[in-house]
């Protein structure tokens, strides 16, 4: 059984970061309107998407992280050189012949079903909504890979290792996440300039535009700078972007603000190989913090092989009130003492409800801006 389709609103967000965005502006939509057969397809992506990261050596990367190992890997860095390209509008370019395609290939890996087939591709129909009135493309298909849907990212997990498995005869080591591509090569200016051209035959046969850069020995890939010629790397930010945090004095929970700054600080030191690329980057986000209150010096902390950590049971329950400093009651204690005093060891649902199953966390509270925007779509949805 599956819920019925909910009826929600396209909405679309500005590219405004993108160069030349005045006199060629750019948008990204966003379809909350998605089908519940795609919770099914994503499970079935999930299980394929793994099976064939553990039979093909593909780099499908998942974080920055992976990717930062990946270049951690590499000998002899100053002996190569950078290739880096960006799928334009990739969910939207994924037609369903690229995705057949993309199962074809995976069923060499994985035993696909004729029904998990139609399921995956079935969770593909999709309509917009607007003012409760639906929407379709141009022409009589509804097949779209939308953004925010539930299969929409394990998806173009499948097609990039799809696309990578064709880029494996070129003489470079690349990966992708989503819709961004990293490789490198150490054959010469002129040859790297003809791999250049093949990646593009080969992305342009598949029906997808990308844009891609060669011969680089610096490039910024994701949040991070790589720099070839001296084997480091370090946290990369846009151009105009306007770091702000959550202020220390703002009505948040205790423990949220208290670990924004060690948060930033280890995020710094992942992104960094060294201690002069930290000191490097972190100016930016020391005046940020100083700005919004905090007392807090980053410093450079080199990351520690950690314990693995026992996992967490699921069969827990949540009690997530709104946190506000107007409130002086212990909430947290008070509902606490409640489950203690009415749950006692001998209630036959002890075992259900105790203070090992049943844990509190606050929540915040919504902000102004949302609150104003959740006002101004009643309004113009009401008309």
């Amino acid at each position: 059984r599956v819920d019925t389709t909910a009826d929600k609103d396209a909405f679309i967000t500005l590219k405004d970061h993108k160069p030349n965005f005045a006199n060629k502006p750019t948008c990204r939509l966003i379809n909350p309107t998605k089908s519940e057969i795609g919770k099914i397809s994503k499970n079935i992506l999930d299980r394929i998407n793994s099976t064939i990261a553990k039979k093909h050596n593909l780099n499908q990367w998942k974080n920055t992280t992976a990717v930062i190992n990946w270049f951690k890997s590499i000998e002899n860095k100053q002996q190569f050189s950078f290739i880096c390209f960006d799928i334009e509008e990739f969910y939207p370019s994924i037609s369903q012949d690229l995705l057949n395609k993309a199962l074809d290939f995976a069923s060499n890996y994985d035993n696909i079903t004729t029904e998990e087939r139609n399921i995956i591709i079935h969770a593909k129909n999709s309509i917009l909504i607007h003012k409760h009135i639906p929407w379709q493309k141009k022409g009589n298909a509804t097949f779209d890979v939308t953004m925010g849907s539930y299969d929409g990212a394990e998806t173009c997990e499948l097609v990039g290792s799809f696309l990578l498995s064709q880029l494996q005869d070129l003489n470079i080591n690349v990966g992708l996440y989503r819709d961004d591509g990293l490789a490198i090569t150490n054959a010469t200016p002129r040859d790297t300039e003809n791999i250049k051209k093949e990646i593009c035959r080969i992305f342009n046969n598949n029906g997808l535009r990308i844009t891609i850069e060669a011969n680089k020995q610096i490039i910024n890939f994701l949040d991070v700078t790589f720099n070839l010629n001296r084997s480091t790397y370090q946290p990369f930010t846009k151009p105009n972007t306007s770091l702000q945090y959550v202020h220390r004095e703002s009505n948040h929970p205790p423990i949220t603000t208290k670990n924004i700054p060690a948060g930033i600080n280890k995020r710094l030191s992942s992104l960094s190989s060294d201690k002069a690329s930290f000191d490097q980057a972190a100016p930016p986000y020391q005046k940020a913090l100083d700005e919004s209150g905090y007392h807090y010096t980053l410093q450079y902390e080199p990351a520690k092989a950690s314990k693995r950590k026992n996992r967490q049971r699921n069969n827990i329950l949540w009690y997530n009130p709104p946190f506000s400093k107007n409130t002086s009651t212990n909430i947290g204690h008070k509902f606490l003492a409640l489950v203690d005093k009415h749950f006692p060891n001998d209630h036959k649902l002890r075992k259900i409800f105790n203070r090992n199953t049943i844990k509190i966390s606050y929540s915040c509270m919504n902000n102004t801006k949302q609150i104003i925007d959740n006002h101004n779509k009643r309004i113009l949805t009401a008309s």
